[in-house]
């Protein structure tokens, strides 16, 4: 009788561990495992060495992807570089939609656009941006690449929070005069934090920003 109780109990573990062990990954999975490592590698890269110190070896070695999985995924510099713009791009214009369409018709969107903003422009992903910017000035692949994206995204994730605002009972040429107001002032703080000036000096601009929505923007 002991010795059954003993089977049964040193049993229950081991079908415990054969239950909790995890499904092998498929290939697409670790393909897309290795390429959004790489992707948000070549971010990384980019805000801490710049577009100078930019490398697709520097890029692997980051992700922890061999050279021959990243010349599988993307064979040029410049490719790796459009894919990470365009995943930042992308995660820029999800976060925006989500927070949107979480605004009711009766709320006030302003406060919701602005830190939505903030983040996005003030961000890591918004800083590795301004380096191929400046890169794209005398790179032409560069420059086809950024004017490319920049078409497609900016008017989407622009008409994300046009539409809140409109539904928020706003007038859309309004709207449309208020967020390109923002995004360049918030191009300007970017570049303020780019070079390292105090954090207050761009809070300002932000604090002016809320100011004028309340003279742009009239229900």
């Amino acid at each position: 009788m002991a010795k059954a109780k003993r089977k049964r109990a040193t049993a229950k573990p081991g079908r415990r561990q054969a239950a909790a062990k995890p499904r092998p990954r498929s290939h697409i999975e670790r393909r897309q495992d290795a390429q959004d490592k790489l992707m948000r590698a070549a971010i990384a890269l980019l805000v801490e060495r710049g577009y100078a110190g930019f490398s697709t070896i520097g890029v692997a070695a980051r992700a922890g992807v061999s050279r021959g999985a990243r010349e599988n995924y993307y064979k040029t510099k410049y490719d790796l570089i459009e894919a990470a713009w365009q995943a930042a791009l992308t995660r820029a214009e999800t976060d925006a939609q989500l927070l949107a369409n979480n605004i009711l018709v009766s709320a006030d969107p302003v406060e919701d656009f602005v830190s939505n903003s903030a983040s996005f422009f003030l961000g890591e992903d918004y800083l590795a941006m301004l380096e191929l910017a400046m890169a794209a000035r005398t790179d032409a692949r560069i420059e086809r690449i950024f004017h490319a994206l920049f078409r497609e995204n900016r008017k989407r994730h622009d008409r994300v929070w046009i539409d809140a605002f409109v539904r928020a009972g706003y007038a859309k040429a309004d709207v449309a005069r208020f967020v390109a107001v923002a995004n360049c002032l918030f191009r300007g703080a970017a570049l303020m934090a780019a070079f390292g000036l105090p954090k207050a000096r761009y809070r300002k601009v932000v604090a002016e920003l809320r100011a004028m929505a309340q003279t742009i923007l009239l229900r």
